[in-house]
């Protein structure tokens, strides 16, 4: 019975991490339950962007995905368009033959929004799907999540990649942009910017001679750094959320979770002042080396 006693305050006292039941040997935690869960204190996890903790950064970022995936999706499923097709994207989205009698699958119209449909389709989806599961591992000390939401977010910049190569082809064969550069390079929501609001109006035509004289640039140059810059922040995303999966389960030098013994003194005794004032604390045993501060 005293051996129970003492092992049940042993482990209230000690507050040991989730997926933990009692101190192993050479007093590191036993990993039970989920593989993959840690504890490491938060202030052990550095900061991203210079001033933001890291564990705060990565759910910002999973629940920014997770809101564009999912209000995205509704919009889709309720207005029947994908977002990037309204507003001033509206002539090229709706600017294609439609019934058994369309001959344009294969040609430089018919393939106009193929690289943009490709490219929001996936990113609805994939912000969903990755930016729940980042949430949930963000929360809860999930690695596993943490790890497909960072792989997520590597291979997203490789696929932006694939389409800029798409995008290329298609302004080189057919003599136009495609809507995919429209859209990124020109029709942002913020007024006036990257262009004047003017000329996002008078796109009616995507052929990239008219297209450069009417906004004063090259679009497809805008486009290309446009894409650099979101492809480099992304990877960027990435390497935290990696380095935060990391850090969680494995510490900052790879041999467990880490504690600050500060804090951990510090809940030890607000632990043992709680039952005083409840009134159910006697006192414990002064040689039990778990307790003694």
């Amino acid at each position: 019975l005293k051996a129970r006693f003492v092992q049940r305050w042993r482990s209230r006292l000690v507050q040991l991490p989730p997926g933990c039941s009692d101190l192993g040997a050479a007093g590191r935690p036993t990993k039970l339950g989920l593989e993959g869960m840690g504890s490491t204190d938060e202030k052990m996890m550095g900061k991203s962007l210079f001033c933001l903790p890291r564990r705060l950064f990565v759910i910002v970022l999973a629940a920014i995905a997770l809101l564009h995936g999912v209000t995205g999706l509704l919009h889709t499923l309720l207005i029947k368009e994908l977002p990037g097709e309204q507003g001033a994207a509206a002539w090229q989205s709706n600017d294609h033959c439609v019934g058994h009698r369309c001959h344009d699958v294969l040609t430089c119209r018919g393939t106009r929004q193929a690289s943009f449909h490709t490219r929001e389709v996936l990113e609805l989806i994939g912000n969903t799907v990755f930016g729940y599961w980042g949430l949930l591992g963000a929360f809860h000390g999930y690695t596993k999540d943490l790890q497909w939401f960072s792989q997520y977010l590597f291979a997203f910049p490789l696929f932006l990649f694939l389409l800029f190569l798409w995008d290329g082809a298609y302004c080189v064969v057919c003599g136009e942009y495609p809507l995919n550069v429209i859209d990124e390079a020109l029709l942002w929501k913020l007024p006036n910017i990257p262009v004047k609001e003017a000329a996002k109006v008078e796109l009616t035509e995507a052929m990239v001679g008219f297209t450069n004289r009417l906004v004063g640039r090259n679009v497809f140059l805008l486009y290309t750094a446009f894409e650099a810059c979101w492809g480099f922040f992304l990877a960027y995303c990435a390497n935290q959320v990696r380095l935060h999966a990391q850090f969680t389960f494995s510490g900052l030098l790879g041999l467990g979770a880490t504690y600050d013994i500060g804090d951990w003194r510090e809940s030890v005794a607000l632990a043992r002042s709680r039952k005083v004032v409840a009134g159910g604390y006697q006192g414990m045993v002064s040689s039990d080396p778990v307790i003694v501060l």
